[in-house]
């Protein structure tokens, strides 16, 4: 019956808890979770109060290898203290931007990121402004409601000038015809007796000559 009773119990004792079950047993009571991306690249155990573990998940740890790679774990914690709780959040995530921008181009960093889409941003808004002058112009001239009386209008400055114009010829002929010596005024100014006497004669014979 001993000789029994201790096989049973060594039988007990090999069957002791595993490692692995140990951990289950310590996960169900809220002990021994998984440790975030940051104690896991440190190695070191993830405390409940752990700065990073909100913000640095297990499941990507590559965000936290380049933090910690450009900035160091303990600046990045000294940072995450420094601003408010609900801005930590994004604040993790501009730090992993600017660390993959650094890594990216060890010159400009996130700099050169933002330099050319602000270089971007300037082109698309001259071209915004552009186009929208042109609907402008488009709208101004062909659906707008006063483009009938900015016809009429150009429409009159035109016939006034030609009127001008016109004016102007007609005034330009009269100048010219009056400048002209007329007959009536040739024959006045001689003064030579044989010219009054050639003038008399051709008036009588005028005058006398047979109606035909």
């Amino acid at each position: 019956m001993l000789v029994h009773s201790r096989a049973q119990h060594g039988e007990r004792k090999v069957k002791s808890p595993t490692t692995e079950s140990r951990k289950k047993m310590l996960n169900s009571q809220g002990q021994g979770s998984t440790p975030c991306a940051a104690c896991k690249l440190l190695r070191r155990r993830c405390a409940q109060e752990c700065p990073f573990s909100p913000y640095f998940s297990p499941q990507e740890p590559q965000k936290f290898a380049c933090v910690h790679k450009i900035f160091g774990a303990s600046n990045v914690s000294k940072m995450l203290m420094e601003v408010p709780e609900n801005q930590r959040a994004d604040a993790a995530s501009s730090l992993v931007y600017e660390a993959n921008a650094r890594i990216r181009d060890p010159v400009y960093g996130c700099m050169g990121a933002i330099s050319a889409l602000q270089q971007q941003a300037q082109a698309l808004q001259a071209e915004l402004n552009a186009v929208r002058m042109e609907i402008n112009r488009y709208r101004q001239h062909e659906n707008s409601p006063t483009n009938g009386t900015l016809t009429t209008t150009a429409s009159a400055t035109a016939l006034v000038s030609g009127y001008q114009e016109l004016v102007q010829d007609r005034g330009r002929a009269s100048d010219t015809r009056s400048s002209k010596p007329s007959t009536t005024d040739v024959h006045t100014t001689v003064h030579s007796p044989s010219s009054t006497v050639a003038t008399s004669e051709s008036k009588d014979r005028t005058y006398w000559s047979p109606i035909t």
